[in-house]
């Protein structure tokens, strides 16, 4: 208590730096436990299930031909309760249908979103949640009857009960929803998300059609069995393989050339053991290590810089009779008050920073630092706080007694640059892995996708008849803002279906393709898509018309394929989901295009992909505009459609926004990189600077002597700023070439990326030797000017 006592007294005394040794330590310890919590958050996916060790996800394995799609967790819809019926061991089974974000309208037509999902009656016996009202297995018995979330159910009730309450869903009008009870909201941690399940039974009536009882094909369903406690899974996978052979003709897949089985995953290995979340999770954690670790280095540092200021102070301590554990006892008393004073003072930067740390995690503070979590950070505060103080207290307990009545001249030098020499290799290493990731980013949204979407934007009409959509388009081809206008089912942004096309004149399969649906005539040249081969849909096809155009890569895999010497235009095509395998017509081949992106630069290069024509709009209008997209004119054309269809809502997008969006996983992760390493820098810098101030102190009278003896302002400066490079160049080369390894593995998951040329890692460390020598300059530069017969006055 004593010794406390004295470390707050001395809080405010001078030369102790106490306020920058709270500010750099606070700083360092809010990034680093924040990222730190991340991790946490992200590896504790699905363990709020009570028996969750019992729960396994089904998933399904097919290859086709040398394309193999291992560990898919998409299944039939008929898969899990198959299991349940016929495989001993399993306690309960359940699938879902996911609807994704909807627009629904309330009776007095206020809109709202949610995300819908489809599930049977057995979905609580998998993956339960605290049901707050009606009986949910009744509920999800019965055709067009929901369940809600708490969170939803307020914002719809607005404190009234929402039982017994209608919806239409926006895509699907005219089917009146019912909503039968209210569930408890699921924890952020949940890699299944969802505000409203709506009863499997409702399939047909709201999709128009159904396939939830399917052995084969339509495997769109999340499926989730419940096993008994000690269940073997080798021996439920073995099960599964039997189940599978009395359901689906192996062998007429086996002539496809297609291979077909199931397995299962624990459900907390569902997302945390994914390869991008497990390196995500990696990398955070070094990023988290290495601001953590700088923030402790500069705290001991300007520990030991106050070495030779508070040195005759230890020694009179040591002449009234303490031992060196009284004088490690005092030190330990101010590293804890300090430690306190940097934890509040992290806490504090967190919750005024709340809103920028949880759009920067996705993840609200009550999610991140949940009890188990907070448990580890004090253990990690405790690990900060017993390096921060057990080498500064084995420094000071061992200056000798005499520096009472003499200067004390040890400069611990060799420590100071050991110190700074490790923060600036955890500043090369995160500044050059943002420099990777930085330009990974760049390269993925400044792609060529092999179209042109500058000036596109584009509406859903979900739910809207195709002579609603015809009168929209004619209605925006007269706006003076607008170029062109096109329809389309589906956007290469959003990544296509994939199906199959078979080989000529039997049932097997040929080549695994992206679907990317049926666009009109106007859509090729809207969206600046090249046509190498044969021609592009035109205007005199009749929607009946069997019609299709392929990517360069799909005729080419083709060609291979069927050996035709004279190409693939007129060529007919069997296409799964358009047509029977044995359709003798198919569709006819018209045109090829160049290479086309459908979805995101993922681990798989660009598939082949297929376009079919039809000359009724689908339900995607795209438009191209004179000028730049704008917001004003985004929404003078959204006005102009809602104007059009006042029953719905109607939001118009930007292309360009969408392609951004798609990658604001990896942008979040740049921004977190970025983030780590300008904290770790400042830290860093903040150190150099004490570092710096404590040399030219303790060299005043050296470089007063030399200049006497005729050195000039440029020598006094070469002299310190060399000190300081053979620290900080082999440091920062270690940091630099201690990336490569981190950003070549993050890159793994991308099937475009950039090189690791010399010149990323030549750059960074460039970068890096330039700020460190401007701030030498900067803060010797006043030194080197002084006057040195002010320095020499008290020799």
């Amino acid at each position: 208590m004593k010794n406390l006592n004295i470390a707050l007294r001395s809080l405010f005394k001078k030369g102790r730096s106490n306020g920058i040794k709270i500010l750099s330590l606070g700083v360092g310890l809010a990034m680093g436990l924040v990222l730190i919590a991340k991790v946490c958050f992200e590896l504790s996916y699905d363990d709020f299930y009570p028996d969750s060790e019992c729960i396994y996800q089904i998933r399904e394995n097919v290859s086709i031909g040398e394309r193999v799609m291992d560990d898919l967790d998409y299944v039939s819809g008929g898969i899990a309760p198959g299991m349940k019926l016929e495989i001993p061991g399993v306690v309960a089974a359940t699938r879902g249908f996911s609807l994704g974000n909807s627009v629904f309208f309330m009776p007095d037509k206020n809109k709202y979103k949610a995300d819908f999902l489809l599930v049977d009656e057995c979905f609580f016996d998998v993956l339960p949640q605290k049901v707050l009202s009606g009986d949910a297995k009744q509920i999800l018995s019965r055709p067009l009857y929901v369940l809600v979330s708490k969170s939803l159910a307020e914002r719809i009730g607005e404190g009234k009960d929402v039982t017994g309450m209608s919806f239409e869903l926006a895509s699907y009008p005219g089917r009146v929803i019912t909503i039968g009870g209210v569930f408890e909201d699921v924890p952020e941690n949940s890699h299944l998300k969802y505000d409203v399940l709506l009863s499997l039974c409702s399939f047909k009536e709201v999709m128009g059609w159904s396939n939830e009882n399917g052995w084969w094909g339509g495997d769109s369903y999340h499926g989730y069995v419940k096993v008994q406690p000690g269940a073997d899974q080798e021996a439920l996978e073995a099960e599964m393989a039997k189940m599978l052979e009395r359901h689906v003709p192996s062998a007429k897949l086996k002539e496809m050339g297609m291979t077909y089985r199931l397995s299962l995953k624990p459900l907390k290995e569902v997302y945390a053991t994914s390869s991008a979340v497990k390196g995500m999770a990696v990398m955070l954690s070094l990023i988290a290590f290495a601001i953590l670790f700088a923030a402790l280095m500069n705290y001991i540092l300007l520990m030991v810089s106050s070495l030779v200021v508070r040195s005759k102070e230890v020694a009179i301590h040591k002449c009234y009779g303490a031992s060196g554990k009284n004088i490690s006892g005092m030190i330990f008393s101010e590293t804890f008050v300090n430690l306190f004073a940097s934890v509040l003072l992290s806490a504090l930067l967190i919750l005024a920073l709340r809103e920028m740390v949880e759009e920067l995690l996705k993840a609200s503070l009550g999610a991140l630092f949940t009890w188990q979590t907070i448990l580890l950070l004090v253990g990690v505060c405790l690990l900060v706080f017993l390096f921060a103080g057990l080498f500064p207290s084995y420094l000071f307990s061992r200056v000798p007694v005499a520096v009472a009545f003499r200067s004390y001249t040890e400069s611990r030098r060799l420590w100071k640059k050991g110190l700074l020499f490790v923060q600036f290799v955890a500043v090369g290493f995160l500044v050059t892995l943002l420099a990777i990731i930085g330009l990974q980013y760049q390269r993925m949204v400044t792609d060529d996708p092999g179209y042109s979407y500058d000036r596109v934007i584009y509406a859903s009409l979900s739910g809207v008849e195709s002579s609603a959509v015809r009168m929209v388009m004619d209605e925006l081809e007269k706006l003076p803002e607008v170029e062109a206008v096109a329809a389309s089912d589906d956007l290469p942004v959003w990544g296509g279906a994939g199906n199959m096309i078979y080989r000529d004149g039997s049932d097997e399969i040929a080549l695994h393709i992206r679907d990317l649906r049926y666009m009109d005539a106007d859509y090729i040249p809207l969206m600046g898509i090249k046509v190498i081969e044969g021609k592009a849909f035109d205007r005199s096809y009749s929607d009946s018309a069997r019609i299709v155009m392929i990517s360069r890569a799909t005729a080419e895999k083709l060609v291979l394929v069927h050996g035709w010497k004279d190409g693939v235009i007129g060529k007919k095509l069997r296409i799964s989901e358009h047509s029977d395998p044995n359709d003798p017509n198919g569709f006819e081949v018209i045109g090829v295009y160049d290479e086309v992106r459908a979805g995101a630069i993922d681990s798989y290069l660009m598939p082949p992909t297929v376009w079919f024509y039809s000359s009724k709009p689908g339900h995607v209008v795209s438009m191209k505009l004179h000028g730049n997209v704008t917001v004003e004119n985004m929404k003078l054309i959204e006005n102009t459609i809602q104007k059009l269809l006042p029953d719905k809502d109607i939001s118009v997008n930007s292309y360009e926004a969408s392609i951004i969006n798609m990658y604001s996983a990896s942008r979040l992760f740049r921004n977190s990189v970025m983030l780590g390493g300008l904290v770790t820098f400042l830290i860093t810098l903040v150190g150099l600077i004490g570092y710096i101030a404590d040399e030219t102190t303790r060299r005043r009278k050296e470089i007063a002597i030399r200049k006497v003896n005729g050195a000039t302002v440029a020598n006094i400066m070469e002299i310190i700023s060399k000190d300081i490079l053979y620290m900080a160049v082999p440091a920062v080369l270690l940091g630099v070439m201690s990336s490569y390894w981190m950003g070549e593995n993050w890159l793994q998951q991308f099937s475009e990326k950039i090189p690791l040329s010399v010149f990323i890692f030549a750059g960074s460390a460039l970068a890096i030797w330039l700020v460190v020598l401007v701030m030498v300059v900067a803060r010797t530069w006043s030194i080197a000017n002084e006057d040195p017969v002010k320095s020499l006055k008290s020799e």
